[in-house]
């Protein structure tokens, strides 16, 4: 089967209705990739654009995830405009068609792509001030069976106490095992104890290293790369979600986060529901 034609680089993506269910509604069965398009997808950044972006996935494969997500309706190209016809032949006059300077038509496609990053830049800057609500949980394709082979474990990595004492207290009563830590030390400490968690719920900011830089030891660790992990955390930029996604984890909320949206995330990523 031939592949399907790469979509125009110059074609501008927003995200429909639907797609913002996915990047808000708690459970998504799309994949990081496609999540990353989502992100990025803001009307403002053309395909070319986007694909820079995200220059480690294949221009082919990328392709075939616009196509998706276009067919899904989670995504819907922007048309340009077209200049009007005229069936009017009376004035057409080709001796005084005089073509346009290379060198200036060049300098005008590049003003217009620099006026279309730094637009976008002002919409990333303004999201960085009104913040950007995520609650991204891919969805498991088949329930996972509890580690210990009883209440399915959750490891909290969070260095705010009150928050950390609030999350184990929710966990608890809603039948988890929380296991807790403050930072990279103290989650390498609760992970060296068995049995091994069935999902960590993962800052960003923390001391020490990063939830990031964490999140990537995980998933280069062949005893611990399977295990999910959520982000949640007060970053809510858009380069901080590829980030994540990028890195192989299954969710991201932002903070402040309700009970039910994190209930509803960690069943989604447990394959509970």
């Amino acid at each position: 089967m031939n592949a399907p034609p790469s979509p125009n680089p110059d074609t501008l993506y927003e995200v429909s209705e639907a797609g913002r269910q996915q990047l808000k509604g708690g459970s998504t069965t799309l994949f990081a990739d496609a999540l990353r398009f989502l992100v990025l997808a803001d009307g403002k950044l053309s395909f070319g654009q986007i694909a820079k972006n995200l220059k480690d996935v294949p221009e082919a494969i990328l392709g075939r995830i616009v196509l998706d997500l276009q067919q899904k309706g989670f995504i819907k190209p922007l048309k340009s405009a077209e200049p009007a016809e005229s069936g009017d032949l009376g004035t057409l006059d080709f001796s005084s068609y005089v073509a346009p300077d290379p060198a200036a038509a060049r300098e005008q496609r590049e003003e217009d792509f620099a006026a279309r990053i730094e637009e976008a830049q002002r919409t990333m800057a303004l999201m960085k001030e009104q913040g950007y609500a995520v609650r991204i949980a891919r969805q498991a394709r088949s329930a996972a069976k509890p580690s210990s082979g009883g209440a399915y474990s959750v490891l909290v990595v969070e260095d705010e106490p009150a928050l950390l004492a609030n999350m184990r207290k929710f966990l608890e009563l809603e039948g988890f095992v929380p296991r807790v830590a403050a930072n990279g030390d103290e989650a390498a400490a609760q992970l060296r104890k068995p049995p091994l968690p069935d999902l960590i719920l993962l800052d960003v900011l923390m001391s020490g290293p990063s939830g990031f830089d964490i999140l990537q030891r995980l998933r280069g660790h062949p005893a611990l790369k399977q295990i999910p992990v959520i982000m949640v955390t007060a970053m809510s930029a858009r380069e901080d979600v590829m980030r994540a996604l990028a890195a192989d984890a299954n969710g991201y909320i932002t903070k402040p986060f309700k009970q039910d949206v994190l209930m509803k995330s960690i069943k989604a990523v447990l394959g509970m529901v």
